[in-house]
C-alpha cells in the first residue's frame, strides 16, 4: 500500500498530496512517533534538524522510506550534495529546496517510482552564460516546431532580462501586463494569450515577452512561474521556456523545476564552460537540479538529467570530450553562422533560414525535442530567406 505521512505544519502541501489519487492514505503530523511503523515518511526540516532525524533513525525508527524535505530558506552553507550524501548513508532520501508543492509531489513520486503517465509538452532552455544565444535558439526552435506542425506553439521569455529586441511590443504585452493577476493567481487563458505577441509569418506561434520592471522580479515566487507555465501548457501544444542564464530570481528556479525536458545552451568557448561550472557548483548542484551521469541508474527515468545544446559550433573541438566535461547528455550542435547579431535583431529575425547546414542541424534538434514530448511533426516546408519573428499588434 502507498501510505504517506507528512511531518510538517504545511496544510497546503498536505492537501496537494491528499488530492493525488494514486496514494492509498495520506496523513499529517507535527512530530515523529518513534513507536509507529511508517510507510513513506516525509519530514520537513522546519520541524526536525538533520542531527535529530539521524538520531531517531539510528535508534530504530521503522519506515519503508524516509525523505527529508529541505525548505527554500535552507542555508547554502550546508551544500545540497554533501547533505544528500550524508543522509543517504543513513538510508534517508532528500528533496531539494526551491520546489512548489506540486513539484515536491512529483519528485516524491519519482523517488518511489509511482507516476501517472503524463506527456510533458514543456521544454526549458537555459544558458551557460549570457552570450551563448539562449534566446535566439529558443525562438528558432519554436519557429521550427510551429512551421513543421499543425499545433499551436508558445515561447515564454522568463529570462529576467529586460532587453528583448526580437519582437516589437508595447506596455499591453509581456509579463508586466499580467503581473498583478499572476501574483493573485486570477489570470485567465484569454488574458495570457492577449499578453502574447503573435508571429507575423507563423500564425500558430505566440511569444510572451519578458518583464521590464526590475523591482517586480523579487516578488515572483516559484509557484507564480509554475502557474504561468501550467496555464500555457494547457493552452498550447508545445511550450518553449527561455529561462535565461543567471539564477538571480525565482523565474529561473521556477522554470527549471517545471519540466523534465531541460536543455543547457553553451558554446565551445572556455568562458562559457567556466561560467557554467561556477553556477553549477554554487546553484544547480546546491538545489538538486543537476545530477552526475555516473550516479544515475540507467534503468529508471531521471528528470534531473539535462541535455546539452552546443551553439556557435565550428568543429574545432571534439564533441565527445566536450560533452564529457559537462557531464550531460548531448542533444545536438548548431553551427556558427557568420552574420552579425545587430542585423538579426534589427530585422527581428533568428538564424533559421540563413544557412542550409544550420537548418539541417536545427531540424535534428527539433525532431529530438518533439520526440521526447511525443509531439507529431509534419513534412518540413521550404524556408525562403529569413523568417521574421516580430509580432503584429491588434488594435
Amino acid at each position: 500500500m502507498n501510505i504517506v505521512t507528512l511531518i510538517t505544519n504545511d496544510i497546503d502541501l498536505y492537501n496537494t498530496f491528499l488530492s493525488y489519487t494514486l496514494f492509498d492514505e495520506v496523513n499529517i503530523a507535527s512530530g515523529i512517533d518513534e513507536k509507529t511503523e511508517y510507510g513513506n515518511l516525509i519530514v520537513s526540516d522546519r520541524l526536525y534538524g538533520i542531527n535529530r532525524l539521524i538520531e531517531i533513525v539510528d535508534n530504530g525508527l521503522k519506515a519503508d522510506r524516509i525523505i527529508y524535505l529541505l525548505s527554500s530558506n535552507m542555508s547554502s552553507q550546508s551544500g545540497y550534495n554533501s547533505l544528500a550524501a550524508l543522509l543517504k548513508s543513513h538510508n534517508i532520501n532528500v528533496l531539494p529546496p526551491k520546489l512548489t508543492d506540486t513539484q515536491i509531489l512529483m519528485k516524491f513520486c519519482d523517488l518511489i517510482n509511482l507516476q501517472e503517465r503524463k506527456i510533458n509538452n514543456v521544454a526549458v532552455l537555459f544558458g551557460a552564460d549570457s552570450k551563448v544565444g539562449t534566446t535566439i535558439t529558443s525562438l528558432a526552435l519554436a519557429e521550427n516546431l510551429a512551421d513543421q506542425s499543425e499545433g499551436n506553439v508558445a515561447v515564454l521569455n522568463l529570462s529576467g532580462h529586460v532587453s528583448f529586441p526580437y519582437v516589437d511590443f508595447y506596455e499591453s504585452k509581456g509579463l508586466d501586463s499580467i503581473r498583478s493577476k499572476v501574483f493573485n493567481k486570477i489570470l485567465s487563458q484569454d488574458e495570457l494569450k492577449e499578453a502574447m505577441v503573435q508571429n507575423r509569418d507563423l500564425k500558430n506561434l505566440y511569444i510572451l515577452p519578458p518583464g521590464r520592471t526590475l523591482i517586480d522580479f523579487k516578488y515572483y515566487g516559484t509557484d507564480h512561474i509554475e502557474y504561468v507555465i501550467n496555464m500555457a501548457a494547457a493552452m498550447f501544444n508545445v511550450v518553449i521556456v527561455d529561462a535565461g542564464w543567471y539564477p538571480h530570481n525565482n523565474l529561473y528556479f521556477g522554470a527549471l523545476n517545471s519540466t523534465p525536458n531541460r536543455y543547457l545552451v553553451t558554446t565551445q568557448e572556455d568562458a562559457s564552460a567556466n561560467a557554467h561550472f561556477i553556477i553549477r557548483q554554487q546553484v544547480l548542484d546546491e538545489y538538486g537540479i543537476t545530477v552526475k551521469r555516473n550516479e544515475v541508474d540507467l534503468k529508471v527515468d531521471h528528470p534531473e538529467n539535462i541535455m546539452l545544446i552546443v551553439n556557435k559550433f565550428n568543429g574545432e573541438v571534439s564533441t565527445t570530450n566536450f560533452v564529457k566535461s559537462y557531464d550531460m547528455i548531448f542533444a545536438g550542435a548548431l553551427p556558427l553562422v557568420p552574420i552579425s547579431t545587430y542585423e538579426l535583431q534589427s530585422r527581428k529575425k533568428t538564424l533559421r533560414g540563413s544557412n542550409k547546414y544550420y537548418d539541417k542541424q536545427l531540424d535534428k534538434l527539433t525532431g529530438l525535442i518533439a520526440l521526447l514530448m511525443e509531439y507529431k511533426l509534419t513534412k518540413k516546408k521550404k524556408v525562403k530567406g529569413f523568417f521574421g519573428i516580430g509580432g503584429r499588434h491588434e488594435q
